[in-house]
């Protein structure tokens, strides 16, 4: 398999350093995020979802598209997506987007779905990203590049099957689907491999990361329950009517859930050769040592599976 590093993961380092660094940790593809920065966010301290300052502007000029082809071919790294904050429904935008994927020389790109609203109802919610899809199946023929949708937590494709769902009455080849279990530990748990078998060849991409439960804060340890909650407790519940909180929050690679070495067997046997890309959100690491640690976890694990 190949490893790419997805840019939101980055957010203190501007493209050319990105790709410089990205390259000396082992990394070979790059998922440029794609939004716009407003200019009050730009005094902020570097952040994933604020300040990044590892992101293409939807209104890239040709002349900043042509800066961040060049460093990523000086050094040797192949733009593999485009990964932008889409709409579901949204057309005009998701092709003036894929213009710029296209003239980026990426491979994919990310496209909307919707979020989950109980008010609308699947459903119809369903309904209209089929919708969308169809439109975007003859965007990504017209301009040659894959869509992705992303398995993702609080959408209507929190799973591989609901994403299996939404698939499967396209092409492959145009319509791919961003496994993602870092965000399946938040919502749409399945077993992994299942997940792949299932996706077939609908499984286009994969994202790592990882994520983890605890007790709600900022009082869930003083809750009644807690020492249950633990698997600590002995007898019967405190407080049995008094249900406890919890919450998901993102972890290191190795400290999470996700029982990543296990996942990469999984990814083997179903045949999938594609990319891994880097996505940690746990703030473990600065950018290039988690570079440099995704690339030695992935080869080390990989090598014990031969």
């Amino acid at each position: 398999m190949k490893y790419s590093v997805f840019t939101v993961a980055t957010p203190d380092l501007d493209p050319a350093t990105l790709c410089a660094e990205a390259q000396a940790a082992g990394i070979e593809g790059v998922e440029w995020r794609c939004r716009e920065t407003p200019a009050e966010l730009r005094a902020e301290a570097p952040s994933f979802w604020g300040n990044n300052r590892c992101t293409i502007d939807p209104d890239a000029t040709d002349a900043d598209i042509a800066g961040i082809r060049e460093a990523a071919a000086r050094h040797g790294l192949r733009s593999i997506a485009l990964v932008p904050y889409l709409s579901c429904g949204d057309l005009a935008g998701t092709e003036r987007l894929f213009r710029l994927a296209s003239s980026l020389g990426a491979e994919m790109i990310r496209v909307g779905v919707p979020g989950y609203d109980p008010a609308v109802g699947y459903p119809r919610q369903l309904a209209t990203a089929y919708d969308y899809l169809d439109e975007v199946e003859s965007l990504a023929e017209k301009y040659g590049v894959k869509a992705l949708v992303e398995i993702h937590h609080g959408t209507i494709i929190p799973s591989a099957s609901a994403a299996y769902r939404l698939v499967s009455r396209y092409s492959a080849e145009r319509i791919g689907v961003l496994f993602d279990p870092g965000n399946m530990i938040h919502e749409g748990m399945e077993n992994f491999r299942m997940g792949m078998e299932m996706l077939g060849p609908y499984l286009a991409h994969v994202h790592v990361k990882n994520a983890g439960w605890e007790l709600a804060r900022p009082d869930g340890d003083a809750h009644p329950n807690a020492r249950h909650a633990r698997g600590e407790g002995q007898g019967a519940e405190p407080a049995p009517l008094d249900p406890i909180a919890w919450q998901c929050v993102w972890r290191p690679i190795a400290s999470g859930i996700v029982p990543w070495k296990q996942v990469l067997a999984s990814l083997k046997a179903v045949g999938y050769d594609g990319w891994l890309g880097l996505e940690d959100f746990s703030r473990t690491y600065d950018s290039v040592d988690m570079m440099q640690t995704f690339v030695r976890q992935m080869r080390t694990w990989e090598e014990e599976l031969q």
